[in-house]
């Protein structure tokens, strides 16, 4: 594969949940106001700043009804990449200590609901089954990739270099993809994203059809592959010579060794005589 290795957290800003994300920790810069409302967090977690912080930037964001002008069509995500955003944070935060993050979120929402702003209907709201959802990471990882794939195919189409970067940004998300695919295809829907019906039709590998760079780099892999190919059968054609030439050196050695001992026994014979 002639593409560079990329790893599957693997990101390009151009994407709208990765330019959302840019403009969170720009948004979130000035928080200072908000940390009043914070106070009746329980005492454990009041007295952490960074948990303190996180709570102020979730009272920022769902009270002062941001902006969300990056992509037109992420009015209808922003709320919910927000929610896994804030968790993603607040996991890293309780990292490593004695603090259960789902606790924490869970009086996030207790701060929430004495906010009279919260509890109109047109607010963005904190998702309480998010410290539950089983592999929440695949799952945000499968919302930003059904959020952005439009824009990869429009971006895919500049230039070629970027075209095989999306290439392959999309195949990384193939097992993903068919992992949620087998999980919602069952009896048991649990384990099956609210969202999965409308990213099931961004499937990877059509997506991966589509782009221009596609048969490139299936040639490309080809050709990689065959080279890998010939220089195997090289080394063996000179190791079967190394072993034809250690054969023959044997061989040689044997006769030499035979035609020795066949001249000493027939001295030895003469002088017995």
């Amino acid at each position: 594969m002639a593409t560079q290795p990329c790893d599957s957290k693997y990101s390009i800003k151009e994407l709208p949940s990765e330019r959302f994300y840019d403009w969170l920790d720009d948004y979130f810069m000035s928080i200072l106001r908000h940390s009043s409302d914070c106070n009746t967090l329980s005492s454990p977690y009041k007295d952490n700043h960074e948990i303190k912080r996180l709570c102020s930037k979730i009272v920022k964001y769902i009270t002062s009804k941001p902006p969300i002008f990056i992509e037109k069509h992420l009015k209808d995500h922003h709320c919910n990449l927000f929610n896994y955003w804030i968790y993603e944070q607040l996991v890293k935060e309780c990292d490593g200590k004695s603090i259960d993050p789902a606790l924490v979120f869970g009086n996030f929402l207790f701060v929430l609901s004495g906010l009279q702003y919260y509890l109109k209907d047109n607010t963005c709201k904190l998702n309480s089954s998010i410290p539950m959802m089983p592999d929440r990471q695949d799952r945000k990882e499968l919302y930003e990739y059904c959020i952005d794939c439009d824009k990869i195919l429009e971006k895919s189409k500049y230039n070629k270099d970027t075209c095989k970067k999306y290439c392959t940004y999309v195949e990384k998300k193939i097992p993903l993809y068919e992992k949620f695919q087998k999980l919602c295809s069952s009896s048991d829907q649990t384990k099956c994203p609210d969202f999965y019906k409308k990213c099931e039709p961004h499937n990877p590998k059509v997506l991966l059809e589509l782009l221009k760079c596609k048969d490139e780099m299936v040639n490309e892999k080809q050709q990689l592959k065959d080279n890998s190919g010939t220089t195997s059968n090289s080394s063996l054609s000179s190791q079967s010579v190394s072993n034809l030439s250690n054969a023959f050196l044997g061989v040689v050695v044997t006769s030499m060794t035979s035609g020795f001992l066949y001249k000493v026994n027939t001295n030895l014979i003469k002088i017995n005589r």
